[in-house]
């Protein structure tokens, strides 16, 4: 699966959480999301000792509200500084106290028979960890989402001499990022975009309208560095975009420049072509700001003639149809429009290609590779990729969905059983609305 990413470490009776995500499901329609299955461990003796987040996206932080209620025992969350600011406001939304732990580069946290490494990584999101797990079998390298960005907008690379030191103690099995193992080759830097961002701007007559996902922190970076310096006032609209910048900017990741940001109820008193608007809704979402401004339903954004929007966003698979009505709605009140099908320069990925898979490989050198994070086919290519460079097929495990992979004491593997697992479909803003009257949760 691409998302609803939750990974559990079990060694005896004692384990740790990698991650912990929503998902989207396959016909999506209107805000609902998946939650992880925890049956598992709601029915085995386990000692839950922590968990670990890699980076501040949805799909691998977003579940905890839902999950940390039902979980028992007392444990610790770490996270990066940005991840945990993203994820203790997912926390307070839903009237949660619970602190995260953050995590420094030099730190290494022993959990009964687990001690885990972070390690800086790049992708799309800033802030992003990959984990080494030492275990008394063997290490695990644990790779979600990245790519390897040399020139990353706030020069934080990734660390490579980390991964090496930490490898040479021998690696029982690298789990890896596969999503864009199709793709040849390495994936541009996020750096690349601003080219096209200043070309849309420079024939943009009135206001500049921008959406991206509201945790593409160095892309909204790029259209506000840009419009300041045509001489554009800026003002962000919508509920995440809002919130996700705000905290970001506290932790010091974002940087507005001084008397640019103007509030959003302000924006009419702004001429027009002194206006960039940066809006969530990127995927389509149907309480967003973007599409009430589509569906001329936002109480502060109405469509003008002149108005431009600029689409600075990859799809996420299942929300095709959701974001092209919206585009397709733009598009019938003559907006004018710039996304991925009319100018695939406005996005790169935050995941890897072949080649910084392979890289990967080669800088781990495990005994076997496991790729997550992608469809059935993504794994089968990854293990073609594999094969190229010389591990052999049956180094790399294809699990299916839900299913337990055992190692045992002589370091080999074998595909357990297969989990009945029924993710929990929720409407979250029903959720948000429900409990927004503060509760009080008997959590530690």
């Amino acid at each position: 699966m691409v998302t609803n990413n939750m990974y559990l470490y079990v060694m005896g009776k004692q384990a740790i959480i990698v991650d912990c995500g929503i998902g989207f499901p396959q016909d999506k329609v209107s805000d609902d999301i998946l939650i992880p299955d925890i049956t598992y461990l709601k029915t085995h003796p386990l000692t839950l000792l922590g968990i670990f987040l890699t980076h501040g996206h949805d799909d691998h932080h977003a579940a905890l509200p839902y999950i940390l209620p039902q979980l028992s025992g007392n444990f610790p969350i770490f996270a990066s500084r940005l991840t945990a600011g993203f994820a203790t406001e997912k926390l307070t939304e839903q009237s949660l106290r619970q602190k995260i732990t953050v995590l420094k580069q030099s730190d290494q946290i022993k959990l009964g028979p687990f001690t885990v490494h972070p390690i800086r990584m790049t992708h799309s999101v800033p802030d992003t960890l990959h984990f080494f797990i030492q275990t008394p079998i063997g290490n695990f390298y644990h790779g979600s989402d990245f790519k390897f960005d040399l020139t990353p907008l706030d020069n934080r690379r990734p660390d490579f001499k980390k991964i090496t030191g930490l490898s040479q103690k021998g690696v029982l099995c690298l789990l890896s990022d596969c999503l864009r193992s199709e793709r040849p080759g390495f994936t541009p830097s996020e750096k690349t975009i601003a080219q096209a961002i200043e070309r849309e701007l420079s024939f943009c007559p009135g206001r500049f309208i921008f959406t991206t996902m509201s945790s593409q922190i160095h892309r909204i970076q790029q259209a506000v560095d840009l419009a300041v310096q045509h001489g554009r006032k800026i003002a962000f609209i919508g509920r995440s975009m809002e919130s996700n910048v705000r905290i970001a900017t506290q932790l010091g990741f974002l940087f507005l420049p001084k008397n640019a940001v103007i509030d959003k109820s302000r924006i009419k008193k702004i001429p027009d072509h002194r206006l960039c608007l940066i809006v969530a809704g990127s995927q389509g979402q149907e309480s967003s700001s973007l599409t009430r401004y589509a569906d001329n339903q936002h109480r502060l954004l109405k469509i003008k003639p002149q108005d431009k929007v600029i689409y600075s966003v990859d799809i996420i698979p299942g929300n095709e149809q959701a974001v092209f009505n919206v585009i397709d709605s733009l598009a019938k009140q003559n907006v004018d429009l710039a996304y991925q099908e009319t100018a695939d320069d406005l996005h790169v990925s935050g995941h890897a290609s072949a080649g910084e898979l392979q890289l990967l490989m080669e800088l781990v050198n495990p005994q076997y590779l496991y790729p997550i994070g992608g469809s059935f086919r993504h794994m089968r290519q990854y293990q073609k990729l594999a094969s190229a460079i010389g591990f052999r097929n049956d180094q790399t495990i294809l699990p299916h969905a839900a299913q337990v992979v055992e190692f045992d004491n002589d370091g080999h593997f074998r595909l357990g059983e297969k989990l009945k697992l029924k993710p929990t479909r929720i409407n979250q803003n029903q959720t948000n609305s429900k409990q927004s009257k503060p509760r009080r949760h008997k959590h530690h």
